[in-house]
């Protein structure tokens, strides 16, 4: 009796460990693997995010423009104003090709960090007003202005007007990376107005393209230099990592220096206040998805970060977008 009383429990325990393991696992979906990144699929990602961002006006040479934007942005162009490649009058049909951008989450799927170069030459943080592209094209050839031109863009998507902020220029170096260069108080290229009325930061200018309304981040605690590794297989070629400071929602860092050797992203003097609490933001690409990681670090001397294969997860663009700009 009693060896008969312990295998019929010993097999009702099994089944019942049985039915449970089903249970577990039915439906369950497997741990999402993480493909090799492709470079090529990754700059068409960054070059797809930067199109979704383009709006698009046709207009008459002879007309001028006055467009405003689906974020509220307005620029005007006068009547005859553009010039062809050799410099002669326009004429005929034109399209304006803009893009806006005042939040960090898309700065970084466009790769389009605020990073500005200072008086000694070096990379340091931007507060952003809002940057953009400007664009004026007949087919495939683009329009130079021959007038001053004037875009307003709105303070209420950056927290409201900042009376110390400037006005710079984009520059795009062979890595494509941007950077921006302060236009300085006289030159002719543009200048910079507050417009307390409307609440726009209020742009002149003679030059298309990127343009963007910023200042340098202020902190007056000691900076350092820090490291990023990444996993065999990332690298600068396929990979972003970039900075997202507490409490700033209108900055994005960038590292943008490579070491090979070591497999980490830095950059090139250190720029990061010790104690700074900030979000590392790794992004690649993952079979055409978009792959990332986001870490919360608290910034020591000479902090090494390191992003593991078992931290990346896939995310469609918009998710990444609406996470980076949830940051706190």
């Amino acid at each position: 009796m009693k060896t008969n009383f312990t295998s019929r429990l010993l097999v009702a325990l099994l089944a019942v460990s049985f039915i449970a393991s089903s249970c577990k696992n039915d439906g369950a979906d497997p741990a999402p693997t993480i493909a090799a990144p492709s470079t090529a699929n990754f700059k068409d990602m960054r070059a797809k995010a930067l199109a979704d961002l383009t709006q698009k006006k046709d207009f008459k040479v002879a007309d001028g423009l006055d467009f405003t934007t689906a974020k509220g942005a307005r620029i005007q162009i006068s009547a005859n104003c553009l010039r062809d490649q050799s410099g002669a009058l326009a004429t005929g049909d034109a399209t304006l090709s803009f893009v806006e951008i005042y939040d960090r989450g898309n700065m970084v799927v466009a790769n389009k960090p605020v990073m500005g170069i200072n008086a000694d030459g070096k990379k340091e943080p931007l507060v952003t007003g809002g940057q953009y592209n400007l664009k004026i094209t007949q087919g495939d050839k683009e329009l130079t202005s021959g007038c001053v031109f004037s875009v307003s863009l709105p303070a209420s998507h950056t927290g409201g007007l900042d009376n110390d902020m400037k006005l710079w220029n984009g520059i795009i170096d062979q890595d494509g990376n941007l950077a921006w260069d302060e236009i300085e108080p006289g030159d002719k290229e543009g200048g910079l107005n507050m417009n307390g009325e409307n609440t726009t930061y209020s742009i002149w200018g003679t030059a298309f393209g990127w343009t963007n309304v910023d200042r340098f981040y202020s902190d007056p605690r000691p900076k350092t230099k820090i490291k990023v590794t990444l996993p065999a297989g990332y690298n600068n070629d396929n990979t972003g990592v970039y900075l997202a400071y507490e409490d700033q929602p209108n900055l994005l860092a960038q590292l943008d220096t490579w070491d090979s050797a070591g497999k980490f992203f830095t950059e090139h003097y250190g720029f990061v206040p010790i104690g700074m609490s900030l979000h590392v933001v790794f992004v690649s690409e993952s079979n055409g998805a978009l792959a990332y990681s986001i870490k919360k670090v608290t910034i020591a001397a000479d902090a090494v970060i390191h992003i593991e294969q078992q931290d990346i997860a896939t995310s469609t663009k918009q998710e990444l977008i609406n996470r980076i700009n949830s940051l706190q």
